[in-house]
């Protein structure tokens, strides 16, 4: 036979204290997570804008060697990249491509943040050797308005966030490309 429980027994619960100190250990957890979650998102922006230029100039590069026109990179501030191809013999120049950079980000130097370990150079925001305009040519070389190599370097990030400090420099030689990573103390590949 079963056992019945009478009306009498004594049920237990949670007492005032308990849910006090579990609904601390909620906000704590919380407290902690909210910065962490947001540097995180950051440096997601950050890395997604990094891909996304490389994609582009690598594609600005390969475009140049494939048609065998130069391909004429332009920065507007904030936030975009155009490409021009200059058309032979007029020299006249069409739009090709264009890359807005989007969650934020823009061509931006933060203060503090040093130069990348390839040392083009950080005065601006885009620092290239040379003069303006700056190309990739059919051999996949970057050059200046002279026709001499030009190396050089992008920065970006979101405004008031360093944790989204990102840089590209670009080898004029080969039109090689490397990425840059900011880590609060120094740059990362």
């Amino acid at each position: 036979m079963g056992r019945f429980v009478g009306a009498g027994s004594a049920q237990r619960g949670f007492s005032l204290a308990e849910m006090l100190v579990v609904v601390a250990l909620i906000a704590v957890g919380t407290a902690i997570a909210i910065p962490v979650t947001m540097a995180s998102v950051q440096r997601a922006k950050g890395d997604s804008a990094l891909s996304v230029t490389e994609a582009f100039l690598d594609g600005a590069r390969d475009r140049a060697v494939a048609e065998r026109r130069n391909i004429e990179l332009s920065f507007q501030a904030p936030n975009i990249l155009r490409l021009h191809r200059v058309e032979v013999p007029s020299g006249l120049k069409t739009v090709v491509g264009e890359l807005r950079l989007e969650a934020g980000q823009e061509l931006l130097k933060f203060a503090g943040v040093p130069d990348t370990p390839d040392a083009f150079g950080n005065a601006s925001v885009f620092e290239f050797s040379g003069t303006a305009p700056f190309m990739f040519t059919s051999d996949g070389s970057l050059i200046d308005s002279a026709g001499d190599v030009s190396n050089g370097t992008i920065f970006f990030g979101v405004p008031r966030q360093p944790d989204s400090a990102r840089a590209m420099t670009v080898f004029g030689v080969t039109g090689l490309i490397r990425s840059w990573k900011w880590r609060g103390a120094q740059w990362s590949e």
